[in-house]
């Protein structure tokens, strides 16, 4: 499928685009002696009923506007060829979950966040968990929108290394590195323009019934970990607490239940209740400064959201603690969130990369040559590229993924 993808991407758009701008009217026949340019164009109206259309929508349509200017004697004939497309398409399967979904689709913090990576991450561990991740489809049925989201899923992939190589460039790779960023933004924006668009005009008139296709299921090998993992998690869905959300001493309390629950396991139940109670008093008598507590991105205001970048992240959110008069406030280390941890982490990490940064243009300014600042610029890069890239992503899965129960 993945080959196929750029082949399907460009015949699916152009085929929309002729269908959505050329579908005549419903109309008998044209004489033999009538061109194409002849045929009256009249909107759209009916071939994907309230929702995008799939590809063997679009080739109806296309035919269905080709057919009014084939002679009648040749309509047979070529309502032949179209079946024997539609039926050579139908017999390609893919596997559903296989493709990456509109984050609409679920919502909640996926629909948010709106990045298809931890959306597909997200949904292929959900599917390998319910049992969803073998099931197939005909290529006749992945629509437009499936279409756009594997355009907009290959651009965010392809964002990484761009930004990664803009951040290399010397002096100025801090710059390039969210120029970069912003065009891709912008690219996805476009793409999300578009599939709103055809979601709202893609009906026109179809000559021919809808294929009836069922496909049986085509297994799908899993690695051990990958399925140990899935079955670990659920997506949330309103009913549960994300991963994120929950409390250190949440965390004491499921890990006390697994470990006197679960049997087998060489531990004794009573000790691991004492411990888990000392723990608990313990997280629940410290306290420490609410500023570990950060707010999310997202509620720091819309360049704290674009960069998500520690260190600023930090600043914001002490400026909002002092205007509110709670930067003295304390919680229970038990209050502590996972998120909260995983902030404290990725604020360490940036602000050690920038104080390297600091370090390197020091250097420069103090005489040191490019042959010694420039590799060590690069170095610092390559070293903290998981934290840059990953730790976005994986707060995304966190904040969108429960502790199956």
């Amino acid at each position: 499928m993945p080959r196929l993808a750029p082949l399907v991407s460009a015949l699916s758009l152009a085929a929309v685009l002729s269908t959505v701008a050329l579908i005549p009217a419903a109309a008998p026949a044209r004489a033999e002696s009538e061109t194409l340019a002849a045929v009256q164009v009249a909107d759209s109206a009916g071939v994907c009923g309230t929702g995008t259309a799939s590809f063997d929508d679009i080739v109806t349509g296309a035919a269905t506007a080709v057919r009014t200017v084939v002679p009648p004697v040749q309509q047979a004939a070529f309502d032949q060829q179209v079946n024997d497309f539609r039926q050579t398409i139908a017999q390609v399967r893919v596997h559903r979950q296989g493709l990456p979904v509109d984050p609409a689709g679920p919502g909640g913090r996926l629909q948010f966040l709106d990045d298809p990576i931890v959306t597909y991450l997200v949904n292929t561990l959900d599917s390998i968990r319910t049992g969803q991740i073998d099931k197939t489809l005909s290529l006749s049925r992945v629509t437009v929108a499936d279409v756009i989201e594997v355009f907009i899923l290959g651009t965010r992939i392809v964002k990484i290394p761009a930004q990664f190589a803009a951040s290399l460039v010397p002096t100025v790779g801090f710059v390039l590195k969210p120029i970069v960023g912003a065009l891709f933004n912008g690219v996805k924006s476009l793409a999300r323009t578009v599939q709103a668009s055809l979601a709202r005009n893609c009906n026109g008139p179809n000559a021919y019934e809808k294929l009836q296709l069922e496909f049986p299921d085509e297994h799908v090998e899993i690695p051990q970990p990958l399925l140990d993992l899935a079955n670990q998690l659920a997506r949330a869905d309103g009913a549960c607490t994300p991963i994120a959300e929950l409390k250190t001493s949440d965390l004491v309390e499921r890990t006390r239940d697994f470990l006197t629950r679960t049997a087998g396991l060489p531990v004794d139940p009573a000790a691991v209740d004492g411990n888990a109670a000392a723990l608990q008093g313990f997280l629940r008598d410290n306290r420490v400064a609410e500023i570990v507590t950060l707010r999310r991105i997202e509620e720091l205001g819309p360049l704290v959201n674009a960069m998500d970048y520690g260190p600023l992240t930090f600043l914001a959110n002490l400026g909002f603690d002092i205007y509110e008069g709670k930067a003295l406030n304390t919680v229970p280390l038990g209050d502590v969130k996972v998120e909260n941890a995983f902030d404290l982490i990725t604020l360490t990490l940036d602000t050690a990369s920038l104080l390297m940064t600091v370090g390197t243009t020091v250097a420069g300014f103090s005489g040191v040559g490019q042959s010694v600042t420039i590799p060590l610029g690069i170095a610092q890069t390559l070293a903290f590229a998981p934290t840059t890239y990953g730790m976005p992503i994986l707060r995304g899965v966190m904040q969108s993924m429960c502790a199956a129960a």
